[in-house]
């Protein structure tokens, strides 16, 4: 057990003793080189003086030159990345708002929800649409009927039996309209005196009620709309 001990001791002066002779080593090293550069400028005369520092004079004055115009290209390069993302943003912001308006995609947030009850199946499609018009006046964002997502190109029919439908999907009452928006404004808007709500409420057995929700969750459109005529300008025949 002492024989290591021994080594740990010794080991120490050695180390100690390698780092100052490549630590002196450097040092000489230095001194020569800068010795001998000062000898070797010494040697030369003063118009051979006055040259080179001129030329290093003129070399210092590019590499600046070149250091500033590199920063106005960097400053240049960085504004139009910024432009570039926050145009994008922008683009990125506005389709997601068409997506939602369209109703291709599901979205959830807080809303109203008309609870329309129907024992006598008085309610007709002409009253749904009121009301679905009534809140989208009121700034509603999405709204469903029954589950189903009224789209920009959604539309309301009766069928045979005088029932009610949706993109051709029947609806069976008791009816529940959901719209995502501001609930306060909604509501409001929805009790309008002489709105579609004071309709509803003066049909024989309809009862109508209006909740405010913190969260809702709309899904997307069961078939998206398919243009048949329309195109976006430039985009060809």
């Amino acid at each position: 057990m002492a024989v290591p001990g021994r080594r740990a001791v010794v080991g120490g002066p050695v180390l100690v003793l390698l780092v100052t002779a490549v630590v002196g080593f450097l040092l000489v090293s230095q001194f020569q080189s800068d010795e001998r550069l000062t000898q070797r400028l010494e040697a030369e005369s003063e118009e051979d003086l006055a040259r080179i520092l001129a030329n290093l004079s003129a070399e210092a004055d590019s590499l600046r030159e070149e250091i500033g115009t590199l920063r106005v290209q960097l400053a240049d390069l960085e504004a139009s990345s910024r432009s570039e993302e926050s145009a994008g943003r922008a683009a990125q912001e506005q389709l997601d708002a068409l997506k939602v308006l369209a109703g291709t995609v599901p979205v959830t947030g807080p809303g109203v929800v008309v609870d329309i009850t129907d024992p006598d199946r008085t309610v007709t499609y002409d009253s749904l649409i009121d009301v679905v018009q009534e809140l989208r006046d009121a700034g509603a964002e999405a709204i469903a009927v029954n589950g189903r997502r009224v789209g920009v190109a959604s539309a309301f029919a009766e069928d045979r039996s005088g029932g009610v439908m949706l993109d051709g999907a029947p609806l069976t009452a008791p009816y529940t309209v959901s719209a995502i928006g501001q609930p306060a404004t909604l509501e409001g808007g929805l009790k309008i005196p002489g709105g579609a709500l004071d309709t509803l409420g003066a049909l024989k057995g309809v009862r109508v009620e209006v909740e405010r929700s913190p969260k809702l969750d709309l899904p997307a459109l069961t078939r998206a709309p398919s243009l048949r005529v329309a195109r976006p300008v430039g985009s060809g025949s």
